[in-house]
């Protein structure tokens, strides 16, 4: 018999628990390293971190999503953090039949079983791909009693799903139409075709992932300044009152951006977006409509040179955006007190 190749994200030793019953869903926490569990068993630490890292990943992914996730798991625990990752009714295929807002219902669940059950007092989002949306989205319209505790977002590969389109062969806008036509029909719920999409979707998922200004349509290159503050704005607002900070982590190489975007300039787009004010504000320039909003520097941005969209290729990226998000966390528990 061939074998397998060994787990190749990691091996991973921990608690599986049903955080809702209707949906039944589940997620994993990490336990924390040998050391540690000596310190338990003891009794010179607590068995439970207060400080939760929950890692969200994109379209079709579950547990383990992304090459990085030992080195987070790993981080969180160098930090006396935790690192869990929650299966949605959206993991794997379901994104298909899903929207934001029920991934946000979900979350809110999984949170408020993590305050109930696991001690949990801060959290921090790790969003890779349309985990970034879900983060965003989290953000703007979660439990607000949760979101205070949210200290630490990170969005790495945060691109857009109407663009990424754009590179993949089909006739896009005759799928856009059908889809248009069933949700004005009142039939947003029905499947789309076969060769719609290479998973099944919804004529409402497909909108919201690939219409222009739907629902997921958080990151898009062709937006003006003004439609990614609309967007995105809230995220200076969240940050200026509860102490907020968010990393936007882009890939150089991110193979599902087309190569007319220019990354770079995306990504300070982007961040000043969330912030409110452009790079010139910044520096002491003139004010913008923007800049006159009066907003902290609640969000930075990382280009990660070599990196692809799951940072499986470029050498050192990995590390480099786990050390980023550890130092985030880090300043969380030392700001907060």
């Amino acid at each position: 018999m061939k074998s397998p190749p060994l787990s190749p994200y990691g091996v991973f030793a921990g608690q599986l628990f049903q955080y809702s019953t209707n949906p039944s869903l589940v997620a994993f926490e990490s336990s924390p390293p040998i050391a540690a569990l000596n310190l338990i068993q003891s009794g010179q630490i607590t068995s439970q971190a207060s400080n939760k890292c929950i890692l969200l990943g994109g379209l079709s992914d579950g547990p383990i999503p992304t090459p990085y996730t030992k080195l987070l798991e790993e981080k969180c625990h160098s930090l006396g953090w935790s690192l869990v990752q929650p299966i949605l009714s959206s993991s794997y295929l379901g994104f298909g039949h899903g929207s934001l807002s029920r991934d946000t219902d979900e979350l809110a669940r999984l949170m408020e079983y993590l305050v109930c059950h696991h001690s949990a007092e801060r959290f921090a989002l790790v969003g890779h791909s349309t985990g970034c949306q879900n983060s965003i989205h989290f953000l703007k319209c979660g439990r607000r009693d949760l979101v205070d505790r949210l200290k630490v977002v990170a969005l790495q590969a945060p691109v857009s799903d109407r663009e990424s389109l754009t590179m993949t062969p089909g006739d896009h806008s005759t799928h856009l139409t059908h889809a248009q036509s069933l949700l004005s029909q009142g039939k947003g719920e029905e499947m789309m075709p076969r060769n719609a999409f290479w998973a099944p979707i919804t004529a409402s998922r497909y909108l919201s992932l690939f219409n222009v200004n739907g629902s997921d349509d958080f990151f898009s290159s062709d937006m003006t300044d003004e439609e990614l503050y609309d967007r995105l704005g809230h995220v200076g607002n969240v940050g200026g009152e509860t102490g907020l900070r968010l990393l936007a982590a882009f890939s150089k190489k991110d193979e599902y951006v087309p190569t007319s975007v220019e990354k770079d300039v995306l990504l300070k787009r982007l961040v000043s977006a969330m912030n409110g004010f452009d790079e010139e504000d910044q520096n002491g320039g003139n004010e913008t409509a923007a800049g006159r909003r009066g907003r902290v520097a609640v969000a930075s941005g990382l280009m990660l040179e070599n990196g692809n969209h799951n940072l499986s290729e470029g050498e050192g990226d990995k590390v480099e955006f786990v050390q980023a998000v550890g130092k985030l966390m880090e300043s969380a528990v030392s700001t907060d007190g």
